[in-house]
């Protein structure tokens, strides 16, 4: 009798187990693709000194992944800091700054905010991208895809490889 109570506690903790095991692999998979978008888009020429600044609002489980990036790569020759914001300030700048989904009641002031720096937005919730975001990760039957606001984009004063958008989709 003793097991059939144990037993519901111990499923319960197996799902929330595979739950957050699911959700970190997600964000693994997120990663290499922040490492693409750096050579798949161009910055200005007064964009390309210093760091190469990855910004992520809020907490998420993707900032200690974006480090461990951060650690091994580089674009070009240029160090990759990974900064956590609580919020965001006229004039502070950030070549890719990633809002979680658990953020988007903030996406219209920050979008207000960055007023198009050139600064690669980046979100993760359907419809993003026909907001304003430049980037915005989507699930297509259980695999990680994207799409690509190509309009907002080229506004913000970045160049995109034509081969970005073979691997992402295009919303204008």
């Amino acid at each position: 009798m003793r097991h059939f109570k144990i037993l519901p506690i111990l499923l319960v903790f197996l799902f929330i187990a595979k739950v957050s095991t699911a959700q970190e692999k997600n964000y693994r998979f997120h990663k290499v693709f922040f490492y693409s978008f750096t050579k798949y888009i161009e910055w200005p020429e007064d964009k390309k000194k210093g760091d190469f600044i990855i910004a992520v609002m809020g907490e998420s489980n993707i900032t200690p992944l974006l480090k461990e990036m951060a650690e091994i790569k580089k674009v070009g020759d240029r160090n990759i800091k990974v900064v956590q914001l609580n919020d965001v300030k006229q004039g502070d700048f950030y070549h890719i700054l990633f809002i979680p989904s658990e953020q988007n009641q903030n996406f219209a002031e920050i979008k207000n905010t960055l007023n198009n720096q050139a600064c690669l937005l980046v979100t993760e919730s359907e419809g993003m991208a026909r907001k304003g975001s430049m980037i915005n990760f989507k699930d297509v039957d259980g695999k990680l895809r994207f799409e690509v606001n190509t309009q907002k984009l080229e506004s913000s004063g970045l160049k995109m490889s034509q081969e970005l958008t073979r691997f992402g989709e295009e919303i204008n």
